[in-house]
């Protein structure tokens, strides 16, 4: 069977019982999202703060283990809870859709019953698979199913793009994913075979490697198709609202319309979800089974009545409209423009799309004209312990010279020309690049870059030298170290020091007056956390206009841009009274970029 025929009978399978697909889906997001997920991150948070740990990174992972062991066991029984619901989902899901694609032999309570016994067979050794699985082999994971751990377990945009700009990393990231999307074809078998047939997963594996012989591109055409078609979906449902509001822009019914259509959109991508996660399930199945005539074969029984069958959707499709009206007041608020808020907008490393050297003066100069909120600047110590504006550990990659700021004199240092852009400057010192600053009336936002020739001392040097001047100019501090920040804060108190965090784990609670987040895994929860404790967000880096539409309708503080302009544009055409067409668009952006979330 080929590729589009898969799809027509997988969407007229969907259709056919689209009410007991919508209902298992659509309620068990809503225990997981509503319930399961809350409880794990309140769970987190109370043995963190029992045990003293202000924050979890990859800069204090070791330091967690060897002085808080029992937070770091902690933190252990938790991820394998979370992996246990990462299994539980997938397993109720897949029997689930099973129990359906058979006609419904099972009630509800026994399919459950059926996954709670499938996980009391299962080897701690098979979760472990299974999470390495769904984070480094399956492919198209996401489309399958949603858990916030998996939408965690991603590389940060900045570290993809520092891969990208190498061309050997290059290739081997693009390597490393032509395999695992290989992988997660051959091996698109396995987790029936482990939870319908309850085989081991090296059993699993080698079963699942023989069935998928001679047909990768046979099932890589069929995701891909199946893929493009719901893409083509969504994308009309989407314009044809957008266009029918750009309409009803034109009339005195425009803010009813917005309403209704802003409602619509929100019902029709939850029944998209679930479709999405529904054909793609039907296409595991009948690849474990090896049989795509499957969608075409009949139930044998089929234990619901056409009574029966009707109120199953009745009262699916009441249950969307009840959650979906729970947004109204949301949705009013937001047409209203009240949800969408102008952040602060910082240019990164004081340049604009390319208009200078990073960290030069000429190029703040340059970039001050274009009135940014603040300048963000980087500032390392030297060999004789002064402070000259550099980003990068070393000067290799703008000056050709491999050596370490650290390794040379503040004076050895002014004395080299950095390139970059088709643009040249010197390096600066950071007392030359703030008197720049104060000449041109522009606030800075200084990160504080650490090394091995760091000490305390330097933090000390730093305050008493520059740190009424930054008070007094209403400038800023952001660092990645977090003793640096906590030195700062506890030399002076009234200092601004914001705590750089790549990554979002967990909430933190430190004495650091925001975060400054990369924005590959922040969301609204971290936001709403952080202004409920009076702590700033600034989000890095945000590049194009869809990141920034999302990051105004988290409500972040501020964003980072290497696009200064740009996102100045953006923001004011977001915030000066724009059309409820543009508004709806901006949120049609931020469905799709969270509703895997």
């Amino acid at each position: 069977m080929g590729a589009w025929r898969f799809w027509w009978d997988s969407t007229r399978r969907f259709y056919k019982n689209w009410g007991s697909y919508v209902a298992l889906i659509f309620s068990t997001n809503l225990v997981i999202s509503y319930l399961a997920v809350p409880f794990f991150n309140w769970l987190l948070e109370m043995l963190l703060k029992w045990q003293g740990v202000s924050y979890v990174s990859y800069t204090n992972v070791l330091s967690i283990i060897i002085h808080t062991p029992i937070a770091a066991l902690g933190m252990l029984a938790i991820l394998l809870a979370v992996i246990i619901l990462i299994y539980w989902q997938f397993a109720f899901l897949l029997l689930g859709i099973i129990n359906i694609f058979r006609g419904r032999p099972q009630t509800i309570r026994q399919v459950l019953r059926t996954t709670v016994t499938s996980l009391t067979l299962t080897s701690p050794s098979t979760f472990l698979f299974f999470i390495g699985y769904f984070i480094v082999v399956l492919p198209f994971g996401s489309f399958i199913f949603t858990t916030p751990l998996l939408n965690k377990a991603r590389i940060p945009a900045f570290i993809v793009s520092y891969l990208l700009e190498n061309p050997w990393m290059t290739l081997g990231l693009a390597g490393f994913y032509l395999i695992a999307g290989y992988l997660g074809i051959r091996l698109i078998s396995l987790l029936p075979l482990m939870i319908i047939d309850r085989l081991p997963w090296k059993t699993a594996v080698k079963r699942s490697w023989q069935q998928t012989k001679h047909r990768t591109l046979r099932y890589l055409w069929t995701m891909l198709v199946t893929l493009f078609m719901i893409l083509v979906a969504v994308t009309l449902i989407y314009m044809l609202i957008y266009l029918a509001q750009l309409g009803f822009d034109k009339t005195g019914i425009a803010m009813a319309a917005a309403t209704v259509n802003l409602f619509i959109m929100e019902a029709v991508t939850e029944v998209i979800i679930c479709y999405t996660t529904a054909v793609f399930m039907m296409l595991i199945i009948v690849c474990y089974r090896q049989d795509f005539t499957l969608l075409r074969q009949a139930p044998q029984h089929f234990n619901e009545a056409p009574r029966l069958k009707r109120w199953t959707r009745a009262s699916v499709a009441i249950g969307i409209l009840l959650a979906t009206s729970l947004l109204v007041a949301v949705n009013l608020v937001y047409l209203n423009g009240l949800v969408i808020t102008k952040p602060i907008i910082i240019s990164h490393r004081g340049v604009d799309d390319g208009n200078g050297v990073q960290n030069t003066i000429p190029a703040l100069i340059k970039t001050s004209k274009e009135h940014p909120d603040y300048v963000e600047m980087d500032i390392q110590v030297t060999k004789d312990h002064q402070f000259v504006v550099m980003h990068d550990p070393t000067l290799k990659a703008l000056a050709g010279i491999n050596k370490k700021p650290s390794q040379l004199t503040l004076k050895q240092l002014e004395k080299i020309t950095v390139r970059e852009n088709g643009h040249q400057a010197k390096i600066p010192s950071f007392d030359a690049y703030l008197k720049a600053a104060r000449q041109h009336h522009q606030k800075l936002l200084v990160e504080i870059k650490t090394s091995s020739a760091y000490t305390s001392a330097d933090t000390k040097r730093f305050i008493n030298r520059y740190g009424a001047t930054l008070l007094a100019h209403h400038d800023q501090v952001h660092t990645l170290s977090y003793k640096v920040m906590r030195d700062l804060k506890r030399l002076d108190s009234q200092q601004f020091v914001s705590y750089i965090l790549p990554y979002n784990l967990t909430f933190p609670h430190t004495d650091a007056n925001g975060y400054t987040m990369e924005v590959t895994t922040l969301n609204d929860q971290f936001v709403d956390k952080a202004d409920r404790n009076h702590k700033t967000v600034y989000a890095w880096d945000i590049d194009d206009t869809d990141q920034m539409d999302r990051m105004m309708f988290m409500g972040v503080t501020g964003i980072i841009t290497d696009n200064l302009k740009e996102m100045q544009q953006e923001a004011k055409s977001n915030t000066d009274h724009p059309s409820y067409a543009k508004l709806l668009l901006t949120f049609m952006n931020e469905l799709s970029l969270t509703s895997n979330e």
